[in-house]
């Protein structure tokens, strides 16, 4: 059965569903094809006639990860997707997820992402998008190209920006408050929503956002971007003088190319102190206009203060990316089972130049004084978890909370699964979504972790409401500051924890 709704873009017909109603691929920008390869969103023309949102939009070209279960991309990309549970003027919460994947792989229609069982489960209006990605979407040309072929930067982010629009303008036609959004997303979803809280162009277009797996010390500066370009430009034979060629590369040719870029290196240290980074570096470039300084920074100066945020980690970030096939490109993973001492210190030296063998020896205390069985590896991936992703998730609730008594930290523990607290392992507790095949080998699937996607589900949902994620199933959750620095750790038993940091956390003491 279908629901055809009104909308000030035009009639779109989706698909009624027992208890909802859901579209798929609805169009948000015009098409970023042929001489708009390279150039900033255009706005969507209203349709002339109904259009059908009853299957997905093609996902942005990436390579293929079979895990993912994305199989046709296309430039042709720039498409979302609404759960709602009606779309009548009740002007529900609306909570848009924005995906991860290194910038460089993922989609909105991925499985583990669908958003029914959160809109039922919560009465809130879901919504998953689609954005540019890789070269297309975070290659700097600005500096190298000619001014007449009026290139853009920071196109997957001006493709989110994009999308929140069409979203303000037309989401209360589908049962959402357009004055009542908030942003949620994992990896480089958490990363872009740090980016667009210092983006002047995303200004009131989004009232709070839900940091899973992030940190806000992902951008370039003009001359590193400027640095990976040339890398691409070479490894694809353009001459940037004369670059037409680069309107006639291939999809399959520009993925190609991209590759030369993950083998630069890239300082991530915000105090000096090198915090070398290869493997993800198409990333947002603080070009002066879209993005205006460092997220960090922004957090840091009061200028998002009214914003009330959700921030955290998972507790074994780095084991995804030391296990799966497909992505653990951005790992330095060769016989990681069979490291040594040595290997920890060479490794840890190699992210962390001048610090290696300090931080292999407080790793290596801090995680075998209460269990023996830990392997270096397992060292490893801590120290690699925090580099990553804690601790700079630990650093947007410190900056926050020093302008904000909304800011709200939580931490994953659940290990059921069998790469334990990975990368990710939050995504399918907080889309209802454990009993799914890549819910099941993320979470360990059954009936607890059901339970806890409830529990989850309950505090993401309390907070898209009102700000505050406090629920009859945690309890009072206490916001974060420096004299109370409570996390709340999802696990068998949830609760709040006093500073899970404290071990490791001096390390990176103005280093990151």
């Amino acid at each position: 059965m279908s629901v055809s709704v009104s909308t000030p873009c035009g009639e779109i017909i989706g698909i009624q569903c027992d208890g909802y109603q859901e579209f798929r691929g609805i169009p948000y920008a015009e098409q970023p094809i042929g001489v708009a390869r390279f150039k900033a969103p255009e706005p969507l023309l209203p349709f002339e006639e109904p259009f059908k949102a009853e299957r997905f939009g093609d996902a942005a070209p990436q390579e293929n990860i079979p895990f993912f279960g994305i199989e046709q991309t296309s430039e042709d990309c720039l498409y979302l997707n609404i759960w709602s549970p009606a779309c009548d003027n009740k002007k529900r919460p609306v909570m848009v997820w924005i995906h991860g994947g290194g910038f460089v792989t993922g989609a909105s229609s991925q499985v583990i992402y669908k958003g029914r069982e959160l809109a039922v489960n919560g009465d809130v209006v879901v919504v998953t998008l689609n954005y540019r990605l890789g070269a297309l979407g975070f290659l700097y040309l600005n500096d190298l190209l000619p001014d007449e072929y009026e290139v853009s930067a920071n196109n997957g982010l001006l493709d989110q920006i994009e999308a929140l629009k069409w979203i303000k303008k037309n989401i209360e036609s589908f049962g959402g408050n357009p004055n009542q959004i908030t942003l949620f997303g994992e990896s480089a979803g958490a990363w872009s929503i740090a980016t667009l809280l210092a983006s002047p162009l995303a200004t009131g277009l989004f009232q709070r956002a839900i940091l899973q797996s992030g940190g806000a010390d992902q951008v370039l500066t003009h001359s590193e971007a400027t640095e990976i370009t040339r890398r691409f430009l070479k490894a694809a034979d353009i001459d940037a003088t004369k670059p037409e060629k680069l309107w006639q590369l291939s999809t399959s040719q520009i993925i190609k190319a991209q590759q030369a870029c993950f083998k630069h290196e890239i300082n991530r240290g915000a105090f000096g102190q090198p915090v070398m980074q290869t493997g993800i570096t198409l990333l947002p470039v603080i070009d002066g206009v879209s993005v205006s300084q460092q997220p960090l920074s922004a957090i840091r100066n009061g200028d998002v203060g009214h914003i009330p945020l959700m921030v955290g980690c998972t507790r074994d970030e780095w084991n995804l990316f030391l296990n799966m096939p497909g992505v653990n490109r951005v790992a330095n993973t060769d016989n990681a089972e069979d490291m040594g001492k040595l290997d920890l210190i060479n490794r840890c030296e190699t992210s962390l130049p001048g610090m290696g063998e300090r931080a292999a020896n407080l790793y290596q205390k801090r995680f075998q004084q209460n269990n023996t069985d830990v392997s270096y590896s397992d060292i490893f991936s801590a120290f690699e978890s925090d580099r990553m992703f804690r601790i700079p998730s630990l650093r947007i609730a410190e900056q926050q909370s020093k302008h904000s008594e909304q800011v709200f930290m939580f931490q994953f523990n659940w290990d059921k699964g069998p790469l334990k607290a990975c990368h990710a392992s939050d995504i399918p507790f907080v889309f209802g979504h454990t009993g799914t095949t890549a819910g099941q080998f993320l979470t360990g699937g059954g009936d607890d972790s059901a339970k806890l996607s409830a529990t989850v589900q309950s505090c993401w949902i309390a907070f898209a409401r009102s700000g505050d994620p406090s629920t009859d199933r945690v309890g009072k959750w206490t916001a974060f500051n420096q004299d109370s620095r409570q996390v709340m750790c999802f696990d068998t038993k949830t609760g709040l924890q006093e500073d899970p940091f404290q071990g490791t956390a001096p390390l990176w003491e103005n280093v990151l």
